[in-house]
């Protein structure tokens, strides 16, 4: 008789991708599990660049994503402070390889570097 261990949630280790913004104030970074039979939990997601608040001249709209590419049908929330910095509840949302949590920021500081963090939990094996 073979004996199965149960699927236990660990911590994400706080991923983060960042991107430098081109000279419309633009850039996407995406952040997603790669191993195999891997699935994230994700409870929520932060945007921001690493400007000080007093450097920030345009504050970038930034819009969040998740699955296999940004369109409509993918399309989660969108924040008017993505270089100041915000945070999306995420609901504990199960992703797996071949899927990512996109952040699409436009109209921020040429040059700058905007940052996409994700909280969440992990397992192994079939989703919960």
């Amino acid at each position: 008789m073979t004996m199965t261990t149960p699927n236990v949630a660990k911590p994400l280790s706080q991923p983060f991708a960042q991107v430098t913004l081109d000279g419309s104030g633009n850039g996407i970074a995406s952040l997603g599990p790669v191993k195999v039979r891997e699935h994230w939990q994700l409870i929520s997601a932060s945007v921001k660049t690493t400007q000080l608040p007093s450097a920030i001249v345009n504050d970038a709209t930034c819009q969040l994503y998740i699955g296999s590419s940004i369109n409509q049908g993918t399309f989660v929330s969108k924040t008017i402070t993505g270089s100041s910095g915000d945070t999306c509840p995420l609901a504990s949302q199960d992703i797996q390889p071949g899927m990512q949590v996109w952040a699409q920021w436009i109209g921020g500081d040429a040059g700058a570097t905007a940052v996409l963090t994700l909280t969440g939990t992990y397992t192994t094996g079939s989703p919960s």
